[in-house]
């Protein structure tokens, strides 16, 4: 069975840099789908559920703030904006309206695809950690409990083929 790729949706209305920030990511293994304008960019989310989003602010249609607004309202998919804009004021909104990461214009790529790789990396730890706190069933001693199902077995123990410890 195939392993799923890490979907990105990508979208600036600036045809050349979505082509070089696609062409880099799909060569680093990312499935990237572009977004030329806000409100593809908020389709895109919807419809396939991504891993991550990296959101320009200045774009037709829907802007990239009011793009991270809506989707904070369905998803917690980790969103890097990357704008032209690097007010210290645009930052603080853009990051307290829900973004992870803001990268301002010009950036290196290089530096792109470590904030890249760093946000997926907190995202995935993020999961597990959430995904431990979820377990659903303790064993304490012979019983099993079941707290999802609200359900408590008995457990039987192994028999211990183990021989004596002392004489």
């Amino acid at each position: 069975m195939p392993v799923k790729k890490t979907t990105i949706v990508a979208a600036d209305d600036d045809p050349q840099l979505l082509r070089l920030v696609t062409r880099n990511l799909e060569f680093e293994e990312y499935e990237v789908l572009p977004a030329s304008d806000g409100q593809q960019a908020l389709e895109q989310v919807e419809a396939h559920s991504p891993d991550l989003v990296l959101l320009d602010v200045m774009m037709p249609r829907m802007d990239g703030f009011t793009v991270c607004e809506r989707i904070r309202e369905f998803s917690t998919v980790p969103i890097i904006i990357v704008t032209a804009r690097g007010q210290d004021q645009d930052k603080v909104h853009g990051l307290e309206l829900g973004a992870d990461d803001y990268l301002t214009k010009p950036f290196s790529v290089d530096e792109l695809l470590a904030r890249v790789r760093a946000v997926l990396r907190r995202a995935q730890f993020s999961a597990n950690e959430h995904a431990h706190v979820l377990r659903t069933t303790i064993t304490i001693g012979n019983l099993a409990v079941d707290y999802a199902q609200h359900l408590v077995t008995m457990v039987e123990q192994p028999s211990s083929n183990r021989p004596p410890r002392s004489c």
